[in-house]
Order: structure tokens, then C-alpha cells, then sequence
């Protein structure tokens, strides 16, 4: 892994491979290793750039309050820095949440994006007092007790029984979070707009990837927008098709990279 300083911070990324840039961003509590299966099966056709967020990972956190529009700034500045001035981008979950945010600030620099369980819409009532819960939980008990009990919910439920050292492997990865920088991404993930529209009007491919199985973005809340350079993918998996199914992730990004 390599690391520049953006601001405070700084940030660690991993590149791989040759050809078309595609850009992996990751979930909340995880890390560049979220994506151990998926870099390979991609770099060989693709120049693949993977970035732990602020606080995520090996990257640091300085502990200044952020929204997520800043984490989307952060990646700006990390493709400046490697002279990428186009790239397609995919973000899971809350890489999602920063993908939107970047194809709003920084449409150009895009080829296309991509949700990765992830969501257009903003949290409802009901969400944004889950976040502020998550908060107090991470503060009352701290970060590993909270990841064990947020990762098994990631999974579908057969992926709890059949891979459980991929369950265990995720919790590995959501301990290195830093305490405060997940309650502070929390609270901007509850801050966060509603960005369908830049998904509606967005001249640029969109790929929408869903899990049949997902407990945690069910399949009617990925977006509202409807056009012809939207493209739907299905995975019969839980939240974490990078560990769940990782060929048919790479081969779903492939193929919605190589058709557009």
C-alpha cells in the first residue's frame, strides 16, 4: 500500500493493474481488504485504485468533524495526486454514499459510477435515530463489541453458516476503525441528502448492484430514477457480495465497464 497526505489526514491506497481506471471505495467499518477477491479479478483488465477513508483502514484520522462531501474531496485529491483524469467509480455502501457525493462535485472526472449496496436516498426519522444510537453504542462499549454486532447482519443469513471466516475476516477489518472517526462518519451519513436526482440526471453510466438478500438496503431503496444509462444487477447475496460472491461482483463491474 502507498500513502499521500490530504490535509490532516493521510491516506492509504492500493493500485493494481493496467487499462481503464476503476475506482473501489468502501463500506463503513471497512477497509481496502473488503476488496482482497475483487482487485485480482479486475486488474487483469483494469488499472484498479482502492482508498481507505478517513479513520478506516490504515488511513488516519485527525479528528475534525467531516461530511461526507469531504471524503469525496479526499478521493479528488488522491486522483490528482496519481494524474487520473477519468476513472470509473464504485462505491459499497457507504463508498456509495461518497460516489454520489463525488458524481455531484465532480461529474468530469467520471466515466461512469456505481452503487454497490448502497443507497440514493437519504436515512429516514427512523435511520437517522439508528446513527445516533450507533453513536452512543460505540462510545458506551467501543468499537470491537459494536462490530460484532454489526457485521453479521451484513451477511445473509446462509453466509453466516457457510462462510463464517469471511464473517470473522470482516469483523478483523472493522476493529481497526478508529472509536471516533466512525462516530463522526456516522453522524455524517446521517447528515447526508437526498441524491437521487444525481442519479436521474446524470449524462454518465450508473450501475445499480443489489443483494436478493440484503438486510440492510432493501431492493425498492437503491434509488427512485429510471433512465437508459442506468443499468440493474442483481447478486443472491446479502450485503457483502465482495466477500459473499466475488466472481460475480468482478464479472458484474466488468461487464458494465466494457459495455459503456
Amino acid at each position: 500500500m502507498t500513502k499521500i497526505t490530504v490535509g490532516n489526514e493521510q491516506l492509504f491506497y492500493k493500485e493494481q493493474g493496467k487499462g481503464e481506471n476503476i475506482i473501489l471505495i468502501h463500506g463503513f467499518c471497512g477497509s481496502i481488504d473488503y476488496w482482497e477477491y475483487v482487485i485480482p479479478l479486475l486488474s487483469d483488465k483494469y488499472h484498479v485504485i482502492a482508498v481507505d477513508l478517513r479513520g478506516h483502514g490504515s488511513s488516519t484520522f485527525s479528528g475534525e468533524p467531516f461530511e461526507i462531501e469531504d471524503l469525496a474531496k479526499d478521493i479528488k485529491e488522491l486522483l490528482a495526486e496519481l494524474e487520473v483524469d477519468k476513472a470509473y467509480m464504485f462505491g459499497h455502501s457507504l463508498g456509495g454514499y461518497v460516489t454520489l457525493a463525488f458524481a455531484e462535485l465532480f461529474e468530469d472526472s467520471l466515466k461512469g459510477f456505481g452503487l454497490i449496496h448502497s443507497t440514493a436516498y437519504p436515512d429516514t426519522e427512523e435511520g437517522k435515530d439508528g446513527r445516533l444510537n450507533a453513536i452512543r453504542k460505540i462510545q458506551d462499549i467501543g468499537i470491537e463489541e459494536f462490530v460484532n454486532g454489526l457485521i453479521p447482519n451484513l451477511f445473509a443469513d446462509e453466509s453466516l453458516t457457510k462462510l463464517p471466516s469471511e464473517v470473522e475476516k470482516a469483523k478483523r477489518i472493522g476493529y481497526g476503525t478508529d472509536t471516533i472517526a466512525a462516530m463522526e462518519t456516522q453522524a455524517a451519513m446521517r447528515k447526508r441528502p437526498d441524491r437521487n436526482i444525481v442519479v436521474e440526471k446524470s449524462k454518465l453510466p450508473v450501475l445499480l448492484l443489489k443483494g436478493t438478500k440484503d438486510k440492510v438496503v432493501p431492493l425498492d431503496r437503491v434509488a427512485s430514477a429510471s433512465s437508459p444509462n442506468i443499468t440493474e444487477f442483481r447478486l443472491e447475496t446479502g450485503h457483502m457480495s465482495m466477500q459473499e460472491a466475488p466472481n460475480e461482483l468482478a464479472k458484474a463491474i466488468c461487464s458494465f465497464v466494457e459495455h459503456n
